[in-house]
């Protein structure tokens, strides 16, 4: 028999290279080959759990390291920026998301439904992924097209070059979204973390660089700066994803004379387009709802305010993006190849044992994931909103420390609990719901769009409130969708096939020590007391340092048993 050829090189992905990067033991005894499918079954979601722990790992050092980067690099670029000009820059990643968005959003969420066990699933991923490209080009055509005459950024000098900029680096994210996707079938976490952290460094390179030299030279280029990083960015991350798996081409999917009417036109899997279908309607409205507060301070506000609002977001959302989101998507992943491969066993008995196994572990995990999301609220909510200004001063400096964005970034810490519980509960949404229950849950987020697009014009012109109105709204948007994805899991997991016990406590299992809550209550009142705010840096700064001791220990003592938890799950080879 001929050697398997290699990945996209002059042919398709064989299905060992589609398999997990995590190490097993090859030599099994005869007992351990001839044991039963409930053994078979429970040994294959611990391997995905294992490369699901591992992948997070790799997300969050990849997320923390180039979030830190990028932070730092924003900090120095600082002193060369006005209010005017971030704001700009936030208006054109808000056009590269939009497009990113709208091009490959569905089509990730419905590719993690394919599961490694299907026939040719390798040519399937593939096929569907290239998609991504001609959708790329025409959403780049629509919004690079009202960016460049309708916008204020496209009338500022080098704007038009900017966008033009910004529209070509998205196609070349977008020609790589085949790697991406064979990537991430086979939980590769490691090669994305590598082509991403590359990409990273390139982008903040080529964005500093050019921007402090030109400014050097007393040249206004503009936004220009941020654009040729972002091109950087996708430039770099196209050449990894093309040096490990080669160009990738649509193929014909072998199949027999019965299976071509599952397929159009023997290229794209009909169950699978239709899901992506379906999920792009979802992830549109779902785009609004989370640009919702860019979309709205790019109608309501000035580019100086923007800057304003968009710095203190940024620093708020800091946590969030290096930790929460690499999580959040590890999770997705996780989700869908324990409740999704339990559903692709052919025989009755082996299907209903796997997919009750497979309930069991997502419970588990999304128990121990909203537990951990929990304890890290209440740090957050304890420590952040009073010393938030403070921290603002430090990192940014007295020029951007107004009152303003100090009480943006104060009412962010009390959003950022909201935004972790939205994550983790909407990955196992989309991970479990199926096509009527993603159209009901669009439905929902419909009308919640509608809704937070009058809260926020309430809080933020009625009111007065200016960009903390945007915080409110998000914050009442948020909890709402923490509702409804909360009444869809307590029916998944209570009702249909495979029907889940609680065991333990149940769902009282996720709520932190009431001894750790009633001694982060005690330190959020004394870190609050009138005279606090008025005491000079160096005493605020050990004040809050001291609380968050406190805090640490009471935390340390009261959870240990579920820190040991956490920390097996993360360590499992």
């Amino acid at each position: 028999m001929s050697k398997p050829a290699p990945a996209l090189r002059s042919s398709k992905p064989t299905q060992s290279e589609l398999e997990p990067d995590v190490k097993t033991d090859s030599k099994l005894s005869a007992s351990d080959k001839t044991s039963t499918p409930s053994n078979d079954e429970s040994a294959s979601s611990s391997n995905v759990l294992a490369a699901s722990a591992a992948g997070a790992r790799y997300l969050i050092l990849l997320s923390i390291s180039s979030r830190l980067l990028t932070f730092l690099v924003n900090n120095l670029l600082l002193r060369y920026l006005s209010p005017s000009l971030l704001g700009i820059s936030v208006q054109l990643e808000l056009l590269s998301i939009s497009i990113l968005y709208f091009s490959r959003e569905s089509l990730r969420t419905a590719l993690q439904r394919q599961s490694q066990n299907t026939k040719n699933s390798s040519i399937i991923i593939t096929n569907l992924a290239l998609l991504c490209l001609p959708l790329g080009i025409c959403f780049s055509g629509v919004l690079g097209w009202s960016y460049w005459r309708g916008s204020e950024v496209g009338q500022l000098p080098w704007g038009k070059e900017a966008v033009g900029l910004y529209v070509l680096a998205t196609i070349f994210e977008l020609a790589s979204e085949p790697g991406f996707a064979l990537g991430q079938a086979g939980l590769r976490y490691k090669l994305r973390a590598g082509a991403e952290s590359a990409a990273s460094l390139t982008r903040c390179l080529l964005t500093c660089g050019t921007t402090i030299y030109f400014a050097r030279q007393g040249w206004d280029i503009g936004p220009l700066g941020f654009a040729l990083g972002q091109l950087g960015y996708g430039v770099v991350l196209f050449l990894v994803y093309t040096a490990v798996f080669g160009v990738p081409y649509p193929s014909q999917i072998p199949t027999m004379k019965g299976e071509k009417e599952g397929y159009y036109g023997g290229l794209f899997e009909k169950q699978l387009t239709g899901l992506a279908g379906t999920m792009w309607v979802q992830a549109a409205i779902k785009h609004v709802l989370t640009q919702g507060d860019s979309l709205l301070v790019a109608w309501l506000t000035t580019l100086e305010e923007q800057g304003t609002y968009a710095l203190a977001a940024n620093y708020g959302g800091l946590v969030a993006r290096m930790v929460l989101q690499p999580i959040e998507e590890a999770a997705r992943g996780l989700f869908s190849k324990l409740l999704v491969d339990g559903n692709s066993v052919a025989k009755k008995d082996k299907k209903d044992t796997s997919k009750q196994e497979g309930k069991a572990a997502a419970q588990r995990t999304l128990k121990l994931l909203l537990r951990l999301y929990l304890l890290f609220s209440v740090i957050i909510i304890t420590l952040g909103p009073p010393f938030a200004p403070l921290a603002l001063q430090l990192l940014a400096g007295k020029r951007w420390a107004d009152a303003q964005a100090g009480a943006v970034l104060a009412g962010y810490c009390y959003y950022i609990p909201l935004l972790a519980v939205n994550g983790v509960t909407e990955a196992f949404v989309q991970s479990a719901a199926n096509t009527a229950d993603l159209r009901r849950q669009s439905a929902v987020m419909g009308v919640f769009s509608v809704g937070f697009g009058v809260a926020g014009w309430w809080f933020v012109k009625a009111l007065g409130m200016g960009a903390r109105g945007l915080v409110a709204a998000n914050a009442v948007n948020m909890a709402l969708r923490i509702v409804w994805s909360g009444g869809f899991m307590r029916s998944y997991f209570t009702g249909g096939e495979g029907k889940v016990k609680d065991e333990g406590k149940g769902w009282r299992e996720i709520i932190p020590s009431p001894v750790l809550v009633s001694v982060a209550a005690v330190v959020a009142a004394v870190v609050r007391a009138p005279g606090v705010s008025e005491l000079g840096m160096i005493k605020q700064i050990a004040t809050g340092a001291v609380g968050g001791l406190v805090l640490l220990i009471a935390a340390a003592v009261t959870e240990r048993h579920f820190a040991m938890e956490c920390w097996r799950m993360a360590k499992r080879k």
